[in-house]
């Protein structure tokens, strides 16, 4: 069970939302490969933007460990062959556009519950030292990694399909924080649905809570048996002795 204070009432803040909203809508930006640099764009700038929401400021080493994504050799390895895919899916859109649509969807719902952990983080402090930083932000690509079908992907399918000009929302917001029409319109419908997803919300932030208590289990087994280990070898080694000439 959860307890209430923990997410008392998700009241929304776009402050916190815009560059999550406006990294999950980059893919339609009808440009093949500058979409995917929006995206990365706005998903660099979200741990600090939102700490700054909440007065505090990130040391770069605390950026990276929450930036990083969870990756594999054999993903690096396979990368040239998934550039050239999303190159030519980019370029047919027109052909695919139905896929456009459910991945942008997907996405949008992705980084609103980013956005909404980093800030949850933020708010419980879990950023106090490098060692904490590292298990927060792995409970958070946890948390990432295993969404499914939630409420905001029913509210990301509406807002997905009310978009247009992208592009030239995300570069005015870059250059100067300027909220167009359509970031407005977006901002209001957030807002509007934002006041019934407390209960949801609340259940995000107990996964999060839960997947962090196991990994400070982890780490507090894996420092034991260290130790252990090193008390045993410290008993079983012989001590060291100079044996003394004999008398004369």
């Amino acid at each position: 069970m959860t307890d209430e204070t923990t997410v008392p009432n998700e009241k929304f803040d776009w402050a916190i939302y815009v560059d999550a909203t406006l990294a999950g809508l980059a893919i339609l930006i009808p440009i093949p490969l500058v979409d995917l640099l929006f995206e990365w764009l706005f998903k660099r700038r979200m741990p600090q933007a939102i700490a700054r929401r909440n007065g505090r400021t990130l040391s770069p080493e605390i950026v990276r460990q929450l930036n990083r994504s969870s990756f594999s050799c054999l993903g690096c390895l396979l990368w040239p062959l998934e550039l050239v895919w999303l190159l030519l899916k980019r370029t047919y859109r027109t052909i695919l556009y139905f896929l456009t649509i459910k991945e942008a969807t997907d996405k949008l719902s992705y980084y609103w519950h980013r956005a909404f952990l980093l800030d949850l983080i933020m708010k419980r402090g879990d950023l106090s030292g490098p060692e904490e930083s590292a298990l927060a932000a792995e409970a958070l690509q946890q948390v990432l990694d295993n969404l499914t079908t939630s409420p905001l992907t029913q509210l990301a399918q509406q807002v997905v399909a009310n978009v247009r000009h992208i592009l030239r929302s995300s570069w005015r917001w870059l250059r100067r924080k300027q909220e167009d029409e359509m970031m407005a319109e977006t901002r209001i419908q957030m807002a509007n649905a934002w006041r019934d997803l407390s209960a949801y919300f609340a259940q995000v932030a107990v996964r999060y809570e839960e997947q962090l208590e196991q990994l400070h289990v982890v780490r507090l087994q894996e420092s034991v048996v260290v130790n252990n280990a090193s008390a045993d070898t410290a008993v079983s080694s012989p001590p060291s002795t100079t044996d003394d000439p004999p008398d004369v």
